[in-house]
C-alpha cells in the first residue's frame, strides 16, 4: 500500500491534470499547431509561466495527452480480450456502450486522437507513429476477437474501419448537438 499524498503533491497531480484535460479539449478543437501554452493557461486561469513550471515545452504536454490518449482505449482492449465473444452483434453492443459511456464523460479524447492524427498524417514521424500505435491497439483487440468467431482475412480493415466510424459518429453528435442524441446515431451505425 502506498502512502497517501501530501496537499503540495496532490494539488501538483491536480492541476498537471487540469492541463492535460485542457490541452485535449484544445487541441480537439483547434488543433496542436493552433493551440499555443498562453490558450491552455487562459483556459484553465493559470499564467504562462505556471504551465511551464509543470511542463517544460508544449511537446511535453503532447507526449503526456498521447498516453492519457492511449489509456482512454483500456476499457475497450479489456472488454475485447477478457470476453467470449461468439456474437458479432453482442460484441459492437458492448463496445458501442463503452463508446457512449466515454462520449458522455470524455468526449474530447475521442476527437482529440483523431484531429491530431490528421494535423500529424501529413508530416510523418514520431507523433504520427504515436497516434496509430494507440490505434492499433483497438484494432487488434477488435480483429482478434472477430477472428475467434468469424475468421476473415478482411478483419483487420474491418477493426481499422469501425474505429473510424464510432469517431465520425462522435464529431456528427457534436455537430448535430440539439438534432440528433448520440443514442440515435449509434443505432443508425
Amino acid at each position: 500500500m502506498s502512502a497517501p499524498l501530501n496537499k503540495k503533491e496532490a494539488k501538483r497531480i491536480a492541476t498537471r491534470k487540469r492541463i492535460l484535460d485542457t490541452a485535449i479539449y484544445l487541441f480537439a478543437r483547434l488543433g496542436y499547431h493552433k493551440t499555443t501554452i498562453q490558450d491552455i493557461a487562459y483556459h484553465i486561469g493559470m499564467t504562462t509561466g505556471a504551465v511551464f513550471h509543470h511542463y517544460s515545452s508544449k511537446t511535453d504536454i503532447l507526449d503526456e495527452v498521447l498516453e492519457v490518449l492511449n489509456q482512454s482505449f483500456d476499457p475497450y482492449i479489456e472488454y475485447l480480450e477478457t470476453t467470449d465473444h461468439t456474437d458479432y452483434d453482442a460484441m459492437v453492443t458492448g463496445i458501442n456502450e463503452i463508446f457512449l459511456d466515454r462520449f458522455n464523460h470524455q468526449p474530447s479524447t475521442i476527437i482529440a486522437l483523431s484531429s491530431l492524427t490528421a494535423e500529424f498524417s501529413g508530416i510523418r514521424g514520431p507523433i504520427i507513429s504515436k497516434c496509430q500505435a494507440i490505434y492499433d491497439r483497438f484494432v487488434d483487440a477488435f480483429e482478434a476477437a472477430m477472428e475467434k468467431f468469424a475468421p476473415d482475412k478482411r478483419n483487420r480493415a474491418r477493426a481499422i474501419c469501425f474505429i473510424s466510424g464510432l469517431q465520425g459518429v462522435a464529431l456528427q453528435a457534436l455537430l448535430r448537438d440539439g438534432e440528433m442524441s448520440i443514442e440515435e446515431l449509434l443505432a443508425g451505425f
